[in-house]
């Protein structure tokens, strides 16, 4: 993999700011809550340190400000000489109280903008899940034909939720801890300047040691996202495919294949985390000798009873102090354990950066290609469909190097079922993908009543077009919603009406709900020719004028069949009927029949008229009949 530089990895985080953009009030408001918070905390620890330590453990008067909180006079509290044991007492149990009061309330406040950050996060990740599923719908089939529906899930699903880790760790919280890191770092040189020089020298320490990681972390992170996508792919096959491993004796090869693709995700998850941990630890030892410096010249300065260094300033904080105490040593102490806790997290989130980065690289990917099928800068209508459709001088292939048509000529008429015939493998299949603009011809054109395809809009096309699979999808809910399923407002009776042109309206009535019978996953319930007669109905549901059938007989039994073909040959009146077949009995039934080979169509007519030339066609019903003998 090739290193990301920062050039790199800064292009990836710009490219989520669209998806940032409409929720950055809710950032600030985020950022200012926290920041208010901070403040807050800092006001109130250095008031606990100082009533503990110095009003009720050395009986020091209150100042005004602290005998305000805790609700006390100022008359034996505030500018006496010295606290009574009775006042020591009270103060203790008031401080008691005010700061279980404040933990509460903070404790609470930190829960609500934790859960005010999530709602947040989950927002941006939705809408970049959205578009990301949006566009690869919009992606052609030769896209998909070359990754794999694993890889695509896992980007979805995984790569996409680092837009959230990426909002949080690389925008949100670095920009709190940095706020936090430098309000800390002003604090303490407010004690002494020499406490900010050993903060920014251990910074500077820590970073240069960070970045010298980084390519080893991005490295890491590249191969377990591949071996997790590569895992995730073969669970899914797995799934797929239970019956056809079980069939052909598979289990124990494919067992064995997931054992080394879970290792291999197993081992560079760990190897990531190990070098993560290996950083950690320098990082934590770096800052504990930044404890223990400041520490040492920290006593050194009580002991020496010394003036505090910005003791004026140190008021705004909440922090009435002249000279160093031991409540001021441990105030001190606290902004340094303060700073150095967020410059642990810091290190954390530019660890985590990395891997997210490649991450979100992986998602940022699919939005990045670009469809092969686009709409017209200016579509045109979709024209009636009174003539037909038309193939002229097609050429396509998946790869340039292997052309599938080859000058594909082909008519299909209204009112007619036209039957498209050939062996597997000869372009059946795809060129009725050029009809529905699944892709688009190198060269030649496909045209509805003359108008070009590609001059209409691509969902105007798709609108005008229902196809039956030949695989034969079905959905584990009620029939009903399966035959809705691309045309949601259709009518009960417009349901009736398609099932009885496929032949269904029977076995439904039959099953305990009729209509309403649900499914099991895959249509489990059903038998393969049910689900076959299922899928005609759904496409004829759409009431398209232009209908394709691939292998939609294969399945039936031959009384059923010719039932469903005339069934068909009726309502193909005023549409275009093509039907993709090997079985000779529904080509037979066909007004017209195009004979595919080597990538065109080298014969065309009907039964009878190709039966006479003795060309393909009669080769095919020859040797079928002999198969059938």
């Amino acid at each position: 993999m090739k290193r990301m530089g920062f050039k790199s990895l800064g292009r990836i985080y710009i490219a989520t700011w669209p998806y940032v953009l409409p929720q950055i009030a809710h950032f600030l408001a985020l950022l200012g809550l926290n920041l208010a918070l901070l403040g807050f905390g800092t006001a109130v620890g250095f008031l606990g340190f100082d009533v503990l330590m110095d009003s009720v453990g050395r009986a020091e008067p209150l100042s005004e400000m602290q005998a305000t909180v805790m609700l006390l006079p100022t008359i034996g509290y505030v500018g006496v000489e010295a606290l009574t044991e009775a006042a020591r007492l009270e103060v203790l149990f008031r401080f008691l109280v005010v700061s279980a009061v404040i933990i509460v309330a903070t404790t609470s406040a930190f829960t609500l903008l934790a859960m005010y950050k999530v709602w947040i996060l989950q927002r941006v990740n939705q809408d970049l899940r959205t578009t990301m599923v949006l566009s690869a719908e919009e992606l052609s089939l030769r896209f998909h034909s070359r990754t794999s529906a694993g890889d695509g899930i896992y980007r979805v699903f995984q790569d996409s939720a680092m837009v959230t880790a990426v909002v949080d760790h690389v925008v949100v919280q670095p920009i709190i801890a940095i706020a936090m890191m430098s309000l800390q770092i002003a604090v303490a040189t407010l004690f002494s300047p020499y406490f900010a020089l050993l903060m920014l020298l251990a910074s500077v320490s820590v970073l240069l040691l960070a970045l010298a990681v980084t390519p080893r972390l991005q490295r890491w992170s590249h191969a377990a996202r591949e071996a997790n996508a590569a895992l995730f792919t073969r669970v899914q096959e797995t799934f797929q495919g239970i019956q056809a491993i079980k069939a052909y004796g598979f289990e124990d090869t494919n067992f064995a294949r997931f054992q080394r693709e879970s290792a291999a995700a197993l081992d560079t998850a760990f190897a990531i985390r190990r070098d993560f941990a290996a950083l950690k630890v320098v990082v934590s030892f770096l800052l504990a000798l930044l404890l223990f410096a400041t520490d040492y010249l920290a006593t050194r300065f009580v002991l020496a009873e010394g003036a505090v260094f910005g003791a004026s300033l140190l008021v705004l904080f909440g922090m009435s102090v002249t000279h160093w105490t031991v409540a001021v040593h441990q105030a001190r102490r606290s902004r340094i354990d303060a700073f150095a806790l967020h410059f642990e997290e810091l290190v954390r989130v530019w660890c985590l950066a990395q891997d997210m980065a490649v991450g979100l690289g992986r998602a940022f990917w699919l939005l990045e290609q670009r469809p092969d099928v686009n709409d017209p800068a200016r579509p045109e209508a979709f024209p009636a469909v009174r003539e037909g459709v038309r193939f002229r001088g097609v050429r396509f292939g998946y790869t340039p190097e292997t052309p599938v048509l080859r000058g594909f000529e082909f008519v299909a008429e209204t009112s007619k079922v036209t039957a498209l015939v050939g062996e597997s493998g000869t372009g059946k299949t795809t060129a009725m993908a050029l009809l529905l603009r699944l892709f688009d011809p190198d060269e030649g054109s496909v045209a509805i009543d003359g108008v070009d395809l590609r001059s209409v809009r691509v969902a105007d096309l798709r609108r005008h077009i229902a196809m039956a699979l030949q695989e034969n999808v079905l959905f584990p809910t009620s029939i009903a919603d399966n035959l809705r399923y691309a045309t949601p407002s259709a009518t009960d009776a417009e349901l009736r009406e398609a099932a009885d042109v496929a032949c269904a309206t029977a076995f439904i009535e039959e099953l305990p709900e009729g209509f309403d019978t649900v499914l099991g996953v895959g249509g489990a319930l059903l038998s393969t020719g049910q689900k076959q007669r299922l899928s005609i109905a759904r496409a004829l549901v759409r009431d398209a004028p232009v209908l394709v059938l691939d292998e939609p007989t294969a399945s039936l039994d031959a009384d059923t069949e010719q039932r469903v073909i005339a069934n068909l040959r009726r309502w193909a009146v005023g549409r275009v009927v093509i039907l993709i077949t090997h079985r000779l009995s529904a080509i037979r039934a066909a007004d017209r029949i195009a004979v595919l080979a080597d990538g065109a169509v080298t014969e065309f007519g009907n039964h009878d008229e190709l039966m006479a030339r003795q060309g393909r066609y009669r080769d095919f019903v020859i040797t079928d009949g002999r198969a059938h003998a």
